[in-house]
């Protein structure tokens, strides 16, 4: 289908739409305030910061290491450390809060429109990553960061 063809100009219309209408929901509107909040909280973000690293690191030395190693241990439990104190910050937990549901708004208009697909086109959903509401978006790195 040619960007030209009547009916892909129709199709990407109605996904102007959709983008426009998750855009301008309340999610999102909750989700900026919480990440405009994130921004100009000093601690919070810091700690953010470090877990992102920490998580990252995770990633390469459970690749390297695995995760029985001690090194890896150390890392997980200094991690597990800053999402405690993370806790414990009302800013950061409405953060959290806002990206998760603006996460799962965006995963669910995806699994409508797979499911929809499915009997018609032969498609097969990715492997969930960062801001799928998994392990990532509660506090284990990729998408928290407010930057």
């Amino acid at each position: 289908m040619s960007i030209s063809d009547p009916t892909a100009q129709q199709l990407f219309a109605k996904v102007d739409d959709i983008a426009n209408g998750i855009a301008q929901s309340e999610a999102a509107a909750m989700y900026w305030q919480a990440r405009d909040k994130m921004m100009h909280h000093q601690e919070a973000q810091g700690l953010f910061d470090d877990l992102k690293k920490k998580t990252n690191g995770l990633l390469v030395l459970k690749d390297r290491l695995g995760e029985q190693s001690e090194k890896y241990q150390r890392i997980k439990e200094e991690a597990e450390r800053i999402e405690a104190r993370l806790a414990e910050i009302p800013v950061a937990l409405q953060y959290k809060a806002a990206q998760d549901e603006l996460n799962a708004m965006l995963q669910e208009v995806m699994l409508v429109l797979l499911a929809n697909l499915k009997a018609e086109v032969p498609v097969e959903p990715g492997p969930r990553s960062c801001g799928s509401g998994g392990s990532c978006s509660t506090g284990g790195g990729c998408s928290c960061s407010a930057h």
